[in-house]
This record gives structure tokens, sequence and C-alpha cells, in this order.
């Protein structure tokens, strides 16, 4: 068993991460069913918090010069339009009926959420048996249909593709934008009265913020010394899987960020659970409540293949890089719990009830 700095350094930021999480209470599935069961946003305004705390950092640090996202996987210049979406869209009806993300999960576990020792190598193993196992054709087969060649470009990102088309450097542009982008998402936080009453929700998802851009400023460094190949930061799909792969294997080879985050994550939650006396340990109700979670965590495995990430994945990492796939991912996780929760509170889809009105009216 070998454990590097990189992998200390994926511990810390999964530690941060799964700290703010836990001790504000910040859940991806929490934020979307009370902005859409009650009009309740605080959640989502907390979420567009952390992203532009991400965006702020990690544009001022690539300007910098202290963050390179020249390999990141979400400034690749191919973009699959079909397969994010598709995945988002998965994803989204996974993370509805296990009422987190792949990342929720984590965090449950650290609070001794019995179901997560369930639910997260389920998605760690759905995710890959589509990457390069059993069901990898299946991938294959969805991919690279609706592909958005951004070369001439440079990179797949929002500034580089203003810099193509209206001139200029992409770095000015990445900048002015992350400036407008961040404003309106804490402007739009800071006008929530009913948010900064909750004041751990926001603190909780600035910390968030910060340990996306931690996690690309380390891995950058990590990339410039040739002991990784690629920069990233938080996701929470395939470095499950990973994690399972390298447990199983003996001696362990070289645990890197991505598992390292993952065990941080449950550390870190673990830890405010039990400074608050929160930790409780939880089973299933019944077997349908099981089954629920079976089918979302193979799911959310899925669909975090497709879309190249999850929430945490594509929607900050991704974000915080302004990556053009971003948006693509959200749309596509929030129509999908939209479809989930239908599913699961009235027992039936959108379209029943607009068949059903055709046929009142």
């Amino acid at each position: 068993m070998s454990v590097g700095w990189v992998a200390l350094a994926g511990l810390v930021v999964g530690f941060i991460a799964g700290f703010a999480a836990r001790f504000g209470h910040l859940c991806t599935m929490g934020a979307v069913e009370a902005w859409i069961v009650s009009r309740d946003g605080r959640g989502m305004k907390a979420w567009g918090l952390a992203l532009a705390v991400a965006i702020a950092a990690v544009v001022l640090g690539e300007a910098a010069g202290y963050i390179d996202l020249g390999s990141a996987l979400y400034r690749q210049t191919r973009i699959d339009i079909l397969s994010t979406l598709l995945g988002g869209l998965v994803f989204g009806i996974g993370m509805a009926n296990v009422g987190t993300c792949s990342f929720g999960v984590l965090v449950r576990a650290g609070g001794g959420d019995l179901r997560a020792l369930v639910t997260a190598p389920l998605v760690g193993i759905a995710a890959f048996s589509l990457t390069g196992g059993v069901l990898s054709p299946l991938r294959d087969a969805i991919s690279g249909h609706v592909m958005v060649d951004l070369a001439s470009a440079g990179a797949g990102d929002v500034g580089a593709l203003a810099a193509s088309f209206a001139g200029g450097s992409a770095t000015t542009w990445r900048l002015g934008l992350a400036g407008l982008i961040g404003a309106l998402l804490v402007a739009v936080a800071v006008s929530d009265r009913a948010l900064w009453r909750r004041r751990r929700l926001p603190f909780a998802a600035m910390l968030l913020g910060v340990a996306v851009a931690l996690g690309w400023l380390l891995t950058s460094l990590a990339v410039e010394r040739l002991e990784l190949d690629r920069v990233e930061s938080l996701t929470f799909v395939a470095p499950v899987g990973r994690l399972l792969l390298q447990i199983m294997i003996e001696p362990m080879r070289g645990i890197e960020f991505g598992a390292g985050s993952v065990i941080g994550v449950v550390l870190g939650s673990a830890a405010v659970a039990c400074v608050r006396d929160e930790l409780r340990f939880e089973a299933f109700d019944d077997a349908r409540e099981m089954r629920r979670h079976l089918i979302g965590a193979v799911l959310m495995g899925f669909g975090g293949v497709l879309a190249r990430g999850c929430s945490i994945g594509q929607g900050l990492s991704g974000g915080s890089t302004l990556a053009l796939t971003m948006p693509l991912f959200v749309v596509g996780a929030l129509v999908g719990a939209k479809l989930g929760l239908d599913f699961l509170l009235e027992g039936r889809l959108p379209w029943h009830r607009l068949r059903a009105r055709a046929r009142d009216g």
C-alpha cells in the first residue's frame, strides 16, 4: 500500500467538503426537492453561492498561474451533447430515488447511515461496469452521436468560446464572465434574508466552493511535478469505483486524489456528526426502500459515467472552470429529478397530468 501526498491532498479536500456538507446540511437533492415541491429556493441559492466562490477562486487562480486547467476533463474541446444531457437525466432520476446524490451518500455514511454501505459501492460498481466492464458496449452505443468540436476555440469553456467569436484573450473573457456570473449568483443569495437566517448553510456553501478550488490548485501542482497525468477536483462517481478496485487489490496500488477525496468526505462528515452528537445508525425500513436505493444507485453510476461527472463533478468542479457541459448536465439532472419526484410522490409522470387535463378540458 502506498499513500503519497496527492492522496493526502485528496483526503484533506474531501474532508473539507464532507465537513461543509454535514455542518450546513447541504444536499443537492434536498435543495431540488424543496424548490420543486414547496418553492423554497434557499438550498438552490446556497449551491449558487458555492458555485460563485468556486468560479471566482478557480478563474483568479488560473489567471495568476497557480492553476493550470489545460488537461482538465471539463476543458476538452469535443463535447458530447447527447451523453451529457442523457447522463444528467439518468443521474437526476437516480438521485430522486436515493434521496440524495453520490456525494450525499458519502456524507450520510459519515453520519452512520448503513444504507450508504450498500448504495455507495453500487454507484461505483455500476460506473465501472459501464466504463470498461460488461456494459461498456452500451456506453459506446450511446456516446459520440451528437458531438460539437470546439478545437478552433482551444478549450471547451465559455471564455474560450467567447474569445474565438468576439476576439480578445480567453483569460480576459474568463475573468469578465466569472465576475458577472459570480456577482449575479451572490446577489441572488444575498437578497434572500431567509437563507442568511440559516447562517450555517451559506457558510458551508462557501466552504464547499473553496474545497473545489483547492482541489484544482493541488492537482495542478501534482501535474507540474509529473505526479498526475491530469488535473482534477471533486467528483464522486468514478472515484468510488476506483477506491473499491484498490481495496480489492493486494497490495494496494498507489492511492490517488479521487480515492483520497472519497475517504475524506466520509471522515469530514463523521467528525461533524460526532461533535454534534448526530451519529445515528440507520438501515432500510423495508424491501421497497431498499429496492428504490438500489435502482437509484445504479442510475447514478450510469448517469455519472455518461455525463462524465455528478452533481459535484459537473455541477461545481466543471462549473468552476466555466465548462460548456455544466449547464447541459444541470438541465438534464433537474428534469430527471422532477420526473423521479413526480413518480415517487404521485405515482405518475408529468405527461399523465397533461393528458388528464386535455381529456377533462
